[in-house]
């Protein structure tokens, strides 16, 4: 093998590694949507069990209201994945605290910061990967979704009394990829329901009236009149 040949080989290594390690951090497209949905039939199912148990929780007043507020949300965000096709992989869920998560407000507070610490950093990775794949609308979507659950996050800071509130001054990506997210998620206890700790989703149909813009919103580039 001569120089160039050398050289030439040398060069697609370094494209195959390159494009390896970037396959192995970039979650298909369809494989992003299915897994935001089944994120969201958990949001849905973390908060629905919430609102019920609202009594117990001793929430009340504002505080009752923003987990109302977020229950729509989340139920918002699984019909969107939902009508673009996505497919949920789970939709029976366990706590890691199990019947204490939805009895006790300091357990509630402390899965809810959790969970939407995992969605925040699964959204923000999926902005990156979406765009990698010339999904440039789908990625502002999940960009939308993630400020809303980092709201979602200070608020339950607000309910449980923490300050400040706002405790970060870049919401940190803590995943490698949006894939990764399923396993984390797995290995903290969420995906392994069993008997007294399976929870299933059903579709919420609480509302919050000062909820506003219920679909994904944003003003197109403006075209030349040129």
């Amino acid at each position: 093998m001569n120089r160039y040949h050398m050289l030439a080989f040398i060069f697609l290594c370094h494209i195959a590694v390159a494009i390896s390690a970037q396959s192995n951090c970039v979650t298909p497209v369809k494989d992003i949507i299915d897994i935001a949905r089944t994120a969201e039939q958990l949001a849905v199912t973390f908060y629905s069990n919430g609102y019920k148990n609202a009594a117990q929780l001793g929430l009340v007043g504002a505080n009752l209201a923003y987990i109302a507020a977020a229950l729509e949300e989340e139920q918002l965000h699984e019909s969107y994945w939902a009508s673009l096709g996505g497919v949920s992989m789970a939709s029976t869920f366990s706590f890691p605290n199990g019947s204490k998560t939805f009895s006790d407000l300091t357990t509630f507070i402390e899965t809810q910061q959790e969970i939407e610490g995992y969605f925040d950093s699964a959204y923000l990775a999926a902005v990156k990967e979406l765009s990698i794949q010339n999904q440039s609308d789908a990625a502002q979507v999940a960009a939308q979704v993630a400020i809303i659950e980092g709201e979602h996050r200070v608020l339950g800071r607000v309910i449980g009394n923490l300050v400040p509130a706002d405790n970060r001054g870049f919401s940190p990506v803590l995943v490698s990829s949006v894939s990764d997210a399923v396993t984390v998620i797995k290995n903290s206890g969420y995906l392994s329901p069993t008997v007294g700790n399976s929870y299933s989703y059903t579709k919420s149909n609480v509302t919050e009236s000062g909820v506003k813009y219920l679909a994904p919103t944003a003003l197109p580039c403006p075209t030349s009149s040129l």
